[in-house]
């Protein structure tokens, strides 16, 4: 019997000491992955994929999945208490409509079937009861911004809307495309989940412009529209200062390079160009970056090929651009945010296009803000213009959208509000006609 116990506790022993053996192996194997430098290593390589699968790594998909929105609506409106109330180009009000209306358009976005649709149809609806509205700068594909807003559409990426209607008396929503088409699905919501909506909204009385002008029936038209923006003056940026943002390690890093990558300089040191065995980061002092990779061998990754398709190959590599753009902005210090413009899928390569944004309100240059190009997930080039301004002291008071509505005419068009530079270098605010893309 005595026997019998003793062996026993000598196996608890020996398996206990194997265990530990075990533990300490995986840890030492830990700590060892953790000082590799992993951005050198072949994407497809076993210790990459160990790596990755351990500490998620700066460029696996695990974390380019994020589902943070690349693109925020520059305008909000729902139906409250019969009166439709709008919120627009203001990044804290902004904020609050999407938290009150995301449980609404998490139940609207959640379909697959598009019909076209005619512009007595939308004026129709508009007329039968409460509506809610989202409307963005750009053409962002429908099934991106039902993921931002917690729903699911199946769709085939194709369709890139700029403004969204939900009509709860005909319970339909309406979708408008970049090139000015309408389209409609049925679109069904909670009762509960529209009134704890409302109850929550906070905004200015508004009204659509319906049939009246010649602009989208759509349009928000605000009661006692004064929106005013200081003029903004473009401010030196120099990205090898010691005091400029959090420096140059966390913009190489999101490359990924190192802190201690190979570099040359040009131009008595205005320009800095970064090298690895893949890769070329080429960066100038007043901020314009540009990155070059092969899709074989790059640092940077959206997602490892094969891994996912779809709408979650293109959610990754959006997550990853708009990570790239976060660190950008953090080092320049540039007082601005990016938002996602135009998506472009061909040939196997995703072509993404952001604005720059001062204020939720969109500055235009001459050239686009940033643009990303990804072959199967994988990084190939990047161009971002980093720009840092500051408000003036002097505001303008843009044209009312009633008034430029009013002025409008021929074919519908949209409206927009953005800055746009003057020959001595101020940005000024101003509304401007948006005419189909086709």
């Amino acid at each position: 019997m005595r026997g019998a116990e003793r062996s026993v506790k000598n196996t608890v022993k020996n398996v206990s000491l194997i265990v530990l053996v075990l533990l300490l192996l995986t840890l030492c194997v830990a700590n060892w992955l953790t000082g590799l430098n992993v951005a050198q290593m072949p994407a497809d390589s076993l210790l990459r994929r160990a790596h990755d699968h351990l500490f998620g790594g700066a460029v696996g998909y695990e974390l380019r999945s994020s589902g943070v929105a690349a693109a925020e609506p520059v305008q909000l409106a729902l139906t409250v208490d019969g009166q439709l109330y709008g919120v627009q180009y203001d990044v804290t009000e902004i904020d609050a409509a999407v938290t009150a209306v995301r449980n609404l358009w998490a139940q609207v976005l959640s379909g697959e079937d598009l019909l076209p649709a005619t512009e007595d149809e939308l004026n129709a609806a508009l007329r039968t009861g409460d509506c809610a509205e989202l409307r963005y700068h750009g053409a962002i594909p429908l099934g991106a911004v039902a993921g931002w807003m917690g729903g699911v559409w199946k769709d085939d990426g194709e369709t890139h809307v700029e403004t969204l209607i939900y009509a709860a008396g005909s319970e339909r929503l309406f979708v408008r495309t970049s090139d000015g088409e309408l389209y409609t699905a049925a679109a069904k919501v909670d009762k509960s989940v529209l009134a704890n909506a409302q109850d929550a909204f906070r905004g200015m009385p508004c009204k659509f412009s319906g049939e009246a002008y010649a602009v989208y029936p759509e349009t928000l038209l605000f009661d006692s529209e004064t929106l005013s923006l200081p003029l903004l003056g473009n401010e030196q940026i120099n990205l090898f200062s010691t005091r400029s943002g959090t420096g140059l390690e966390e913009l190489l890093q999101a490359f990924g390079f190192t802190a201690y990558a190979d570099f040359y300089t040009e131009q008595n040191d205005q320009v800095r160009v970064f090298i690895d065995n893949v890769s070329t980061l080429r960066v100038s002092a007043d901020g314009l970056l540009q990155y070059a990779s092969s899709a074989e061998n790059t640092a940077v990754r959206a997602y490892e090929e094969g891994e996912v398709s779809g709408q979650s190959a293109l959610d990754a590599q959006m997550d990853c651009a708009r990570l790239i753009l976060d660190a950008a902005l953090r080092v320049g210090e540039t007082n601005t945010h990016a938002s996602l413009y135009a998506v472009g899928q061909e040939n196997g390569q995703t072509t993404l296009v952001f604005l720059q944004m001062y204020g939720g309100v969109p500055v235009l240059g001459e050239s686009d803000f940033a643009t990303f190009a990804f072959e199967d997930g994988a990084l190939v080039s990047a161009t971002i213009r980093l720009q840092r301004f500051a408000a003036q002291d002097t505001s303008r008071i843009v044209l009312p959208a009633r008034q430029a509505a009013a002025g409008a005419m021929d074919e519908a068009c949209g409206l927009m509000v953005a800055y746009r530079a003057r020959e001595d270098g101020t940005y000024v605010p101003g509304r401007f006609y948006l005419k189909n893309a086709a």
